[in-house]
């Protein structure tokens, strides 16, 4: 009875294993097709919604009001 038990433990272990080798397998294969650019193209987009990256900006530079110094009375 112990042998059955270690057996069927052994076979779902290896189950296991190799379920998890093959999913990580699918997730590298789809980052390394995602990294290199080889998916298609999205839809254009219009012009309203559109995100542009690059460029360079102006820089922001805020002024506060100088206030007035603590004096002791």
């Amino acid at each position: 009875m112990r042998g059955l038990t270690l057996l069927i433990a052994t076979i779902l272990t290896f189950g296991y294993g190799f379920a998890a080798q093959a999913a990580m397998k699918a997730d590298r294969a789809e980052t390394i097709r995602r990294v290199a650019g080889i998916t298609a193209p999205a839809a254009p987009i219009e012009d309203v919604t559109r995100v542009w990256y690059g460029g360079m900006l102006e820089p922001v530079t805020v002024e506060v009001p100088a206030q007035p110094k603590c004096t002791l009375t």
